[in-house]
């Protein structure tokens, strides 16, 4: 069997995130910068900070990313589900769960991460993703955020989990 291919990641900004691509084009997940105080307001005149601020490709100490977690397929199906797929759907779900707990306490210090949440997923409401910390020296800008998150993004497809 052939060695795994690398994965090539694109990175690209959208307004104050920056969407992340695997390298068929798939959406991998999203990474939210945590921009300095008085950024992370909704007016006008810290949109246009932000803006400057990636423009610039100033530095920012943390940020998120929210990737896909555990696929539910529990919830709004209209005639119903059998209660055994229910089960099923539930004891994998708990297992995938119980793995990503592991992993991220596993590779909190070799990744610089910080913690993680749990949320439903916005356009899915049967997909779960999570929310993890990062720190470090982040430079804002598509090629610099891609390199900061590639350790972290190819550690999570080698291990299974993107």
């Amino acid at each position: 069997m052939g060695k795994e291919e690398k994965i090539k990641w694109k990175v690209e900004y959208d307004y104050a995130y920056y969407k992340v691509y695997d390298n068929k084009g798939a959406l991998a997940g999203y990474f939210f910068p945590h921009y300095n105080k008085g950024a992370d307001s909704e007016d006008e005149e810290n949109d246009e900070a932000i803006e400057k601020m990636n423009k610039n490709h100033e530095q920012v100490s943390q940020g998120t990313l929210l990737v896909p977690m555990a696929k539910l397929d529990l919830l709004d199906h209209d005639e119903g589900i059998d209660i055994d797929y229910a089960i099923a759907s539930l004891d994998a779900n708990l297992v995938q769960t119980k793995f990503w707990k592991d992993w991220l306490a596993k590779n909190a210090k070799g990744l610089s991460l910080y913690g993680a949440r749990v949320y439903t997923a916005r356009e899915d409401r049967n997909m779960l993703s999570v929310a993890i910390g990062t720190a470090g020296n982040i430079t804002l800008g598509e090629k610099e955020v891609r390199e900061f998150l590639t350790p972290l993004l190819d550690r999570l497809h080698e291990d299974g989990l993107l």
